[in-house]
């Protein structure tokens, strides 16, 4: 009987972490190349952001680097370095914020590694690729944040939400934040002098429109930035 319950115990204590051992999650072979071992020796920056102490951001390339105008593409390359095994639902998420919109365009679901191998699916001890391609909303802001942050999704039961969980964000632990626990990879200038307009034209594809519901208010450039030790 004493067995028993100490087995219980260890099932149920399993349950809560979302414990797992590295060799239960399998990778498809065309994912391969989206998973490393360690941090390639030639990236861009390296960094360390302490998403809740499951995730780390080590680091990130990002093309151009300095500035990209309104409608251009930015090229962004995350590695992700999984600590702990998270539960499911958790999804990765990138913003990006302008002075004179309410709110971010989200690039959430941009990206190979992001619609087929979240982080709810990642093995601890091995480093993520996560490549992305962001064209720049049309703005007549002088520059624009790249912010990026781990998110999980809304529950749903018997119809109703449950409490906590909607929009909730794995808290940063350590390395510099935007105060609302998004990492902040760039800051780029756009080439638009105050009161000159961007050309109007353009693909707006992939950043959803300020109005998206739920999305955190943008922070005017160069406001509430916090670096926890």
């Amino acid at each position: 009987m004493k067995s028993v319950a100490i087995t219980s115990a260890l099932l149920l204590a399993c349950t809560l972490t979302a414990c797992a051992s590295p060799s239960e999650t399998k990778v498809d072979d065309s994912l391969s190349a989206y998973v490393l071992s360690d941090v390639p020796t030639d990236v861009q920056t390296r960094t360390l952001v302490d998403f809740g102490g499951a995730v780390h951001l080590v680091g990130w390339d990002i093309s151009p680097s300095e500035k990209a105008a309104p409608g251009s593409t930015v090229h962004l390359k995350l590695y992700w370095r999984s600590v702990k095994k998270l539960s499911p639902g958790w999804t990765l998420f990138t913003h990006v914020s302008v002075a004179d919109a309410p709110k971010p365009y989200a690039f959430d679901d941009v990206g190979t590694l992001r619609q087929k191998l979240p982080p709810s699916e990642w093995t601890p001890g091995n480093v993520y690729v996560d490549e992305q391609d962001i064209t720049v909303p049309h703005t007549q802001s002088p520059t624009f944040t790249l912010s990026v942050g781990i998110g999980h999704e809304a529950v749903q039961v018997a119809g109703s939400e449950v409490d906590g969980l909607s929009g909730s964000r794995l808290e940063i632990l350590g390395g510099l934040s935007d105060g609302h626990d998004r990492a902040i990879v760039a800051r780029l200038a756009t080439g638009v002098t105050p009161g000159q307009k961007s050309d109007a034209r353009g693909d707006r594809r992939r950043g959803l429109p300020p109005s998206l519901k739920g999305r955190a208010p943008v922070r005017p450039a160069g406001t509430d930035l916090k670096e926890k030790p």
